[in-house]
C-alpha cells in the first residue's frame, strides 16, 4: 500500500499539501533532542538535550536511558535496563540533563525523551555509541533514531589533513545540528536520519587538480559503507568540493556546502547554476529539459510557484523554478534553504525510501 500511496502522489502540488498535513500532526512545540559530545570517549560526560523550536507547552517530559554492550562482531553481549534519569514537570525554555560519569567502552546507549502536551504525548528515541567503537570495519553510529533500510544515512568521514579529532567530532554535530536540524524541509523530515562517523580516513583532493592529484582517496573500509545514501569526507583545508564513487567532500565547518552536496547524494537534486550537473527525475524534478516542461510544472506547487518563475540557468539549456538563493544553487559556510521543488523532491523520496 505505501508504494501505491508514494507513487501516485508525483505532482509537486500534492506534496507539498501532502507536507501540510503532516505539519498539522505534531503539534507545538517542536522540539530537537541532541547529546553532547556527539561521539563520547568512555569516560566523558554526556549531556542531554532538548531545545524547543517553536512556542508551546509541555505538561512532562521525562528522559530515559539504556546502556549495552557490544563486541567487534557487532553483537550485544550486555543488555542494559532502561532507567529514568529525569522528570520535568511544566517546564520552561529548553531542558537539559548532564550523565557526570561515562558510560565505559564498547558501549551502545539508547535515550528516550517522552514529552506530554496539552494535545498529544510524543517519544524521541536515539542511540549513539561511545569511543573506541569495537565493531570491525564498520562506522560507529553516533545518532541513529530508525532502520538503515527506511531512513537516510549519512557517514562523516574524517580526512588525513584533519589535525584535531575532536574539533572534526565538533563539527560532526554541528552539521546535524545546524544544517540537517535547522533547514526546514530537513528539519521536519528530522526522524529520518541515522548519523555515523567513520573510524578511518579518506582524503579529499581539489576539482580543479583532479588531473594532478587524482580522485578522493576512499577510506580502507569504503566497501562497508555503501549501505549510506551519504558520506561526507569532510577536510579542513579549502578546496574546491565533488563527488566521487558515492563520496563527496566537503569543509569540515561548511553547513552550506554538506547540505548542497547531500541534496545531491540523498535526494538526487540537480546542481541549479549554469555550469553545474543537470538532469531531470522522472519523478518530481527540481530541473528541467525544456521551459515549456518547467512551466508547466509550476502549475503543480499552488501559489508557491508561476510559470513565470522557469529560468534557464546560466546557458545550459536546462531551467529551473527556484529562487536565486536555494540549497541546489549555494554552498558555502552557511546553509540557506531548500524552495518549493527541492522540498516537495525531498518529501517524495522520504516516502520513498521509507517504503521500499
Amino acid at each position: 500500500m505505501k508504494n501505491r500511496i508514494v507513487y501516485k502522489l508525483k505532482q509537486g502540488g500534492f506534496l507539498l499539501l501532502l507536507g501540510i498535513l503532516c505539519i498539522s500532526c505534531e503539534k507545538n512545540p517542536i522540539t530537537l533532542v541532541l547529546h553532547e559530545p556527539i561521539f563520547p570517549s568512555g569516560s566523558q560526560a554526556v549531556t542531554y538535550t532538548a531545545e524547543r523550536v517553536t512556542a508551546g507547552s509541555i505538561t512532562t517530559a521525562k528522559l530515559y536511558e539504556t546502556v549495552n554492550t557490544i563486541n567487534s562482531s557487532g553483537v550485544v553481549t550486555s543488555t542494559g535496563t532502561e532507567t529514568l534519569l529525569q522528570t520535568w514537570n511544566n517546564p520552561s525554555g529548553d531542558l537539559s540533563f548532564t550523565k557526570p560519569s561515562g558510560h565505559g567502552d564498547n558501549k551502545l546507549v539508547s535515550y528516550r525523551w517522552v514529552f506530554t502536551t496539552p494535545d498529544q504525548t510524543k517519544s524521541f528515541n536515539v542511540t549513539y555509541a561511545t569511543r573506541p567503537y569495537p565493531v570491525t570495519d564498520m562506522p560507529a553510529p553516533v545518532y541513529a533514531q530508525g532502520d538503515p533500510d527506511n531512513v537516510f544515512d549519512m557517514v562523516f568521514i574524517p580526512d588525513t589533513d584533519i589535525t584535531n579529532i575532536n574539533t572534526f567530532y565538533t563539527n560532526c554535530r554541528g552539521a546535524i545540528r545546524e544544517s540537517f536540524f535547522d533547514e526546514p524541509q530537513t528539519q521536519f523530515w528530522r526522524r529520518q536520519y541515522n548519523f555515523y562517523i567513520n573510524t578511518q580516513t579518506g582524503h579529499a583532493t581539489d576539482y580543479d587538480r583532479r588531473t594532478i592529484d587524482g580522485p578522493h582517496q576512499l577510506p580502507s573500509n569504503n566497501a562497508n559503507l555503501s549501505f549510506a545514501e551519504g558520506r561526507a569526507l569532510m577536510h579542513q583545508g579549502n578546496l574546491r568540493d565533488w563527488a566521487s564513487g558515492g563520496v563527496f567532500s566537503t569543509e569540515m565547518q561548511n553547513r552550506g556546502t554538506i547540505l548542497h552536496e547531500s541534496g545531491h547524494s540523498l535526494y538526487s537534486l540537480a546542481d541549479e547554476y549554469g555550469s553545474g550537473s543537470h538532469w531531470q527525475e522522472a519523478e518530481v524534478p527540481n530541473n528541467w529539459s525544456s521551459l515549456a516542461g518547467a512551466q508547466a510544472d509550476a502549475t503543480g506547487y499552488g501559489s508557491c510557484k508561476q510559470a513565470s518563475d522557469a529560468v534557464e540557468m546560466g546557458s545550459s539549456g536546462w531551467y529551473h523554478l527556484c529562487v536565486a538563493n536555494c540549497q541546489m544553487v549555494t554552498s558555502g559556510l552557511n546553509h540557506t534553504e531548500y524552495d518549493c521543488p527541492c522540498k516537495s523532491r525531498i518529501t517524495y523520496v522520504v516516502f520513498d525510501n521509507a517504503s521500499n
